[in-house]
């Protein structure tokens, strides 16, 4: 039995298909079992802060795929994603899981100028030992993260970009390619602690994603910088607290200084295959 978290989520739901076509019996877990309607697979309702439930949960698993989200209202975030860290970590140890795959991220590496992926450094920390064969995978940004934008650059023609210079190319990758390489370290037992970098397939810039948009829509859509006052607008009229709004502008400043590479000799570097052209596709509704 193989237990995902956040299966409802674009990374959980990815590894959960991903191990269903190579026939492993599942149980996905929830603090909404209702979401998980449809999936064909044992649902679960368990919270990151429910020591007990998640127990439970966890319960009899060969692998398990965990994940921490950082509470997006809490007036101290940092603060409670580390007490949410401990409630994972003490459920884990508790069920006596043997293989874990924590999802992490570039930069967790780093124990503060991180902006928001501070949370899941300390993530990491907490799950030092929790299992006999522990992987830490560490995605760059997420492509899908430009969704966001797409409404403005279909609309005025600009692509808003809190990555400066506008041509500063990193890494970033798919959602879908995370959770397939999450279900294929799920499946890969080995004794010790493990850390996966993942990227996609190749560094994108802002101007790169406006020429693509451009292609994809029919007309030239330009990206422009976003200053850091006019990010945080946004993240608040997208329903973030203030605290999480500026961890998360830090961690894109830290981007912008190049803080947040992979460390040379620090883990294994996968590449997904996803294209950004793919995902916004998928995200525009081409396909």
């Amino acid at each position: 039995m193989f237990v995902i978290m956040g299966a409802s989520g674009q990374v959980g739901g990815a590894a959960v298909a991903a191990l269903k076509r190579h026939g492993k019996a599942l149980r996905a877990v929830s603090r909404d079992p209702a979401r998980l309607a449809g999936l064909g697979v044992e649902a679960v309702r368990a919270d990151a802060g429910d020591t007990a439930d998640l127990t439970n949960a966890l319960r009899g698993a060969e692998a398990a795929f965990v994940m921490l989200v950082p509470p997006p209202q809490a007036s101290d975030v940092l603060a409670e994603a580390r007490e949410l860290a401990r409630s994972v970590a003490a459920a884990v140890r508790a069920a006596a899981v043997p293989h874990v795959v924590a999802l992490s991220s570039v930069g967790a590496h780093l124990a503060e100028g991180n902006g928001i992926v501070q949370a899941l450094h300390d993530f990491e920390v907490a799950l030092a030992g929790v299992a006999p064969s522990l992987v830490f995978l560490r995605p760059g940004d997420f492509l899908e993260n430009w969704g966001a934008m797409l409404p403005v650059a279909q609309t005025a023609r600009v692509l808003p970009s809190v990555k400066v210079p506008l041509d500063l190319r990193g890494e970033a990758v798919s959602a879908l390619d995370v959770g397939r390489a999450a279900a294929e370290l799920l499946c890969d037992v080995q004794t010790g602690t493990r850390v996966v970098n993942l990227a996609g397939p190749t560094q994108y810039s802002a101007i790169d994603a406006a020429e693509i948009l451009s292609r994809l829509l029919g007309g030239t859509v330009t990206a422009v910088p976003s200053p850091r006052a006019e990010t945080m607008a946004g993240f608040a009229a997208a329903g973030l607290g203030a605290d999480y709004a500026r961890h998360l502008a830090d961690l894109y400043e830290a981007i912008n200084a190049g803080r947040l590479d992979f460390p040379a000799g620090s883990g294994e570097l996968r590449r997904g295959t996803t294209t950004l052209e793919v995902v916004l596709r998928r995200l525009l509704g081409m396909g």
